[in-house]
């Protein structure tokens, strides 16, 4: 009888026969991951974009209160006043820090952009239920921006180790120069920059639906301000709650905040007048400080930034867009039709 012997030879893979699978893997890792980043970037853009709309119905739900727009600053002669971002707290869900600066006159806002008040005493209790608060409305889930960023302008502020929001939107206070040559709607500020009063969200008075002669949904309002990590190209104070001071009462009209004094500050924390175009590479004198006017839109976004319409709808704009057409949508009632944007 004869007995078969047989063997099962398995072959392993060669050597070079490896490198190819590991290079099949690189390669789809590389076609991959590109895509990935896509998708994740484009929903951090989708919910920048949500963040805007809940900003626009908090500003909605405010003219439904009161008959307009918030204030985009209020000044006190002294202290920093009301900017349009803590007047539509409430709508926000952060209405108990807002009623607790109501019930302490008005002291949290008033100091909690600070700056160049020395006077520790003036950081009152109520003043730092400000620091540490994050409202997450107010942050681009894109930037890199660090959330939260200690003072560093006030040794006050310092000293008490004041650590406050970076807010990562900006209120439209209009366009510089007017985009329908009026030399009426502007007004120089110090340090090269200039104010604005032909947009929505103005210093020293309200506007409501039937200002916006151009139409809602071709008006900006709110605008990301949430790229470029230089500060000098973004618009931040400690809090941004607050616009600084302008030589006049918080019942002051524009005009009488127009004819300060010279000497007295004119901040623009939280709001700007457009005179760049989106993610510009360098700026002037006119935006060179934190607080000037002029400070640029920004974002992390490729391509442009999210803005946010007066009618609610937020819109992606590509950053080359014609910087006349840009101050068109910042205007509300500059005769203009804007098409296609």
């Amino acid at each position: 009888m004869r007995i078969a012997n047989s063997t099962n030879v398995r072959g392993g893979f060669t050597l070079v026969e490896l490198l190819v699978v590991i290079a099949i893997i690189g390669v789809l890792i590389a076609l991959l991951l590109p895509a990935v980043q896509q998708a994740r970037e484009a929903a951090r853009r989708m919910s920048c974009s949500n963040n805007l709309r809940q900003q626009g119905l908090a500003l909605h739900n405010y003219h439904d209160t009161h008959n307009s727009f918030p204030f985009g600053g209020r000044h006190n002669i002294t202290y920093a006043g009301t900017s349009w971002r803590f007047a539509i707290l409430p709508y926000l869900e952060q209405k108990a820090i807002y009623d607790l600066d109501r019930a302490s006159g008005h002291q949290l806002n008033t100091y909690a952009g600070g700056g160049s008040n020395t006077d520790i005493n003036a950081y009152r209790a109520e003043t730092r239920v400000l620091f540490n608060l994050v409202v997450d409305g107010y942050v681009c889930p894109s930037s890199t921006i660090n959330t939260l960023f200690a003072a560093n302008n006030s040794a006050s502020l310092i000293s008490i180790g004041a650590v406050t929001q970076a807010h990562h939107y900006v209120g439209i206070m209009g366009a510089y120069p007017d985009p329908a040559g009026r030399t009426d709607t502007f007004y120089a500020v110090q340090y090269g920059s200039y104010a604005a009063d032909n947009g929505i969200l103005t210093i020293g008075e309200t506007q409501a639906i039937r200002d916006v002669t151009d139409g809602t949904s071709q008006t900006m309002i709110v605008s990301e301000q949430s790229g470029n990590t230089d500060p000098n190209l973004r618009n931040r104070q400690l809090a941004n709650y607050h616009t600084g001071w302008g030589g006049i009462s918080t019942t002051g009209t524009v005009s009488e905040w127009r004819a300060g004094s010279a000497n007295q500050h004119k901040y623009g924390n939280g709001l700007t007048a457009v005179f760049h175009s989106p993610n510009p590479r360098s700026t002037g004198v006119e935006a060179d400080k934190e607080w000037d006017f002029n400070t640029p839109l920004t974002s992390f976004h490729p391509g442009g930034v999210q803005v946010l319409l007066s009618d609610g709808s937020a819109r992606f704009l590509q950053e080359t867009i014609p910087l006349t057409t840009l101050q068109q949508l910042c205007t509300r009632n500059d005769g203009t039709v804007i098409q296609g944007f």
